[in-house]
């Protein structure tokens, strides 16, 4: 028993119980497989033969970047084509334009009478494809000055699709145009109004300095050297005035004693005494000395007295000739105060000039620093602007190389779709449904086909088999 037992027991198989008998599966459950397999071919069938052909037309077009080296023409448009063309296609094909295009074509008229032309638009946008020449590689994407971009539109007519695709690649190509070029021009524009603005700022702020001259004329840092030469001068002229009065003076005492005439003791020949006084005195001391002070002062009270005595004083001492001469030296002495009083007045003028100029200086200082600031702000956007004008110029020289149809659309020959392959393809679908239907009765049925199924369903061992008889 052992013996037999050993004889017919066999090696467990991997595969599961369905599968060890797929011949048998087919000719015990044929009967349900071949109108599953039947249905599948005629859906096969029926869908192959009512497809229409779709037919798929391609239009290039070719997107270049600037000719002319930059350091000679700086280009004011961004060359970052691989972004913008997503922009660019939106921007060139809107809701209008599509659904333009859909009345234009007359695209799916059969969904017209339940779809909404823009409905319809979002369909036929759908069935149109923008992306980079799959012949360009990663690398020679990021080498190449110009990329290439296919524009592919699907429709149920060859001509109206590659019609659609010819219309697609002029709209994105008069866009680009547009765009870069209205780029070029409000680039140029915005410097333009910079320059403007500048310009302005710059004219207003030398009319401030023209305004600054004429009002502090006789302040400014460049006429210092001339202000301090002019007061030099004054102060000898105003040294040689006194030296004139004292001999004046001396002259007067020196006639009046010849001639034994009697110079009464007046406040205008005490006048003339300590202005003659006071001229010896600046030859040796300075002005802050408290001797010159005090006889300045008495000098200044006593001009006070005789402007305001009445009829003033008599000055002709005596008669006859000397009387004359010392009228005429009096009259002389008149002359050179009344110079020297201008003198004075004049160096006391020059010296709070020379002394605001200091303060002039740097108020001066700040307003051309500013000038200076605004000067070459306006000479860089001047040459910003040249270029500007010269990379517009040169945009719209280069627009027909710039943006080019590369290749227009031909109606294609043949569909996108082949119903061979459709048709294949139900095909093994079917035969597919057929057999998962059969292994399905077959888990929910199963039949005992070997030795090893039947002990791992009973759990009984088996003493012996026969061979199939047909």
């Amino acid at each position: 028993m052992v013996e037999e037992e050993n004889e017919y027991t066999q090696t467990p198989s991997a595969l599961p119980d369905f599968a060890r008998d797929p011949v048998g599966i087919v000719m015990r459950r044929w009967r349900w497989m071949v109108p599953v397999l039947l249905v599948g071919l005629v859906a096969t069938g029926a869908l192959v033969a009512t497809m229409k052909p779709r037919y798929r037309a391609v239009a290039s077009l070719l997107i270049a970047s600037q000719r002319i080296p930059e350091e000679f023409v700086r280009s004011t448009v961004p060359e970052d084509i691989l972004e913008r063309i997503d922009a660019l296609v939106a921007q060139a094909l809107t809701r209008e334009r599509m659904v333009g295009l859909v009345e234009k074509f007359e695209l799916y008229p059969e969904l017209l009478d339940s779809h909404t032309l823009g409905e319809v638009a979002t369909i036929a946008r759908g069935d149109l494809n923008v992306d980079l020449d799959p012949s360009l590689t990663e690398a020679s994407r990021r080498r190449e000055t110009a990329l290439v971009f296919n524009v592919a539109f699907t429709a149920d007519s060859p001509r109206v699709a590659a019609e659609i695709a010819n219309e697609i690649v002029g709209l994105i190509q008069a866009e680009a145009i547009r765009l870069r070029s209205e780029q070029a021009r409000l680039t140029t524009s915005f410097l333009r109004r910079q320059l403007e603005e500048t310009e302005v700022e710059l004219r207003e702020q030398e009319s401030k300095i023209t305004q600054f001259n004429r009002r502090y004329r006789g302040e400014l840092p460049g006429e210092l050297d001339a202000n301090l030469a002019k007061l030099e001068r004054l102060q000898h002229q105003r040294q040689s005035l006194a030296l004139q009065i004292a001999e004046a003076s001396t002259r007067v005492t020196m006639i009046s004693t010849a001639s034994g005439t009697a110079i009464p003791v007046t406040p205008d020949s005490r006048l003339l005494a300590l202005q003659a006084e006071l001229a010896r005195q600046e030859v040796i001391k300075t002005e802050a000395n408290p001797d010159m002070i005090a006889l300045r002062r008495e000098i200044k009270n006593l001009e006070a007295t005789i402007a305001g005595s009445p009829g003033g004083q008599a000055r002709e001492g005596g008669t006859g000739t000397a009387g004359a001469m010392v009228a005429a030296e009096h009259r002389t002495l008149d002359e050179l105060r009344s110079q020297l009083a201008a003198t004075e007045r004049e160096i006391r003028d020059l010296d709070a000039r020379v002394a605001r100029t200091p303060v002039r200086n740097e108020e001066l200082a700040a307003v051309e620093q500013r000038t200076s600031v605004l000067r070459e702000e306006y000479l860089e956007f001047l040459r910003k602007v040249q270029e500007a004008e010269l990379a517009e110029n040169l945009e719209l020289a280069q627009q027909g190389e710039r943006v080019v149809v590369l290749n227009r659309s031909e109606p294609p020959t043949r569909p996108e779709q082949n119903r061979l392959k459709y048709l294949a393809a139900g095909i093994v679908a079917s035969l597919a449904a057929a057999a998962a239907a059969g292994v399905l009765l077959e888990i929910g049925d199963p039949v005992l086909v070997d030795a090893q199924q039947t002990e791992n369903e009973t759990g009984l061992p088996v003493l012996g088999s026969v061979p199939w008889i047909s």
